[in-house]
C-alpha cells in the first residue's frame, strides 16, 4: 500500500528505524518493538505483512493465524518480564498509522470499566477467538476499539468516539506515565534505550 509505513519496507530505515526495532517475523507477520515504550521495555507491536485496516477485516484464517501468534508472544513475555500481557488494538479508532498492528505490554490491567465509563452509549461485545470477531465484523463494518485484559476474552467497544492514540492514553495513566502516552512526545533517548533493550532481550526467542 503506497503511503503506508508498515508496508514501504524499502523505507523503513526513515520511519523510526522500523528495521532497528525488529525483533522477528514469520511468513506473514513481522514482531517490532515499538516506540512510546509505555513500560520500561517489552511494549511489542504484531502486524501483519498484508495491508489491512484492522483484525476485524482480516479473513478468518489471517485473524486465526495472529490470535495463534498473541498467544506464542506474550507467553514469552511473561517468560521474560514476568507480568501478564494486555493487549490491544485501534481498530480505525484512534489510529495513528492506518495499518492493523496489535499492542502487547507486560502490565496487566483491568480496561473494561474505565472504557466503558468514557463510552458509555457505545455497544460492547465479547469475542472467545479472532475468528468469529473477522466473521461478525464483516457483516457489522464499524470501527471499533478492543483490548484483551483476559487470558480468554476479547472485547470490543463499537464506534467509540475516542481520541487518537486513546487506549495508550489510558494505560499509560493506569500506569501512572501520562508522558509516556504519545509515542511522538516521548523522550527520544529515554525511548531509544527502552525500545533497544527490548530488541536486545526479546530476538533471541525469534531466530
Amino acid at each position: 500500500m503506497e503511503n503506508c509505513v508498515f508496508c514501504d519496507t524499502a523505507n523503513w530505515h526513515n520511519y523510526g528505524k522500523l528495521d532497528e526495532r525488529l525483533i522477528g517475523e514469520t511468513k506473514d507477520f513481522w514482531i517490532i518493538a515499538t516506540l512510546g515504550q509505555i513500560t520500561d521495555g517489552g511494549y511489542l507491536l504484531l502486524v501483519p505483512k498484508k495491508h489491512v485496516e484492522c483484525i476485524g477485516a482480516m479473513t478468518e484464517d489471517e485473524a486465526g493465524a495472529m490470535e495463534i501468534l498473541i498467544y506464542q508472544i506474550t507467553g514469552i513475555l511473561y517468560q521474560e518480564y514476568k507480568e501478564r500481557s494486555v493487549v490491544f488494538e485501534h481498530g480505525i479508532v484512534g489510529q495513528t498509522i492506518k495499518h492493523a498492528h496489535i499492542h502487547m505490554i507486560p502490565q496487566y490491567l483491568e480496561l473494561f470499566k474505565k472504557i466503558k465509563s468514557d463510552f458509555p452509549n457505545c455497544m460492547t461485545s465479547e469475542y472467545y477467538s479472532f475468528e468469529s470477531l473477522a466473521r461478525n465484523y464483516s457483516l457489522i463494518q464499524k470501527p471499533y476499539l478492543l483490548w484483551r485484559d483476559s487470558l480468554h476474552v476479547t472485547d470490543i467497544i463499537w464506534d467509540p468516539p475516542a481520541p487518537l492514540q486513546y487506549l495508550r492514553i489510558i494505560v499509560a495513566d493506569a500506569l501512572g506515565r501520562p508522558e509516556r502516552a504519545n509515542w511522538r512526545n516521548m523522550d527520544p533517548e529515554l525511548d531509544k534505550k527502552l525500545w533497544s533493550e527490548t530488541v536486545e532481550r526479546m530476538k533471541p526467542y525469534f531466530k
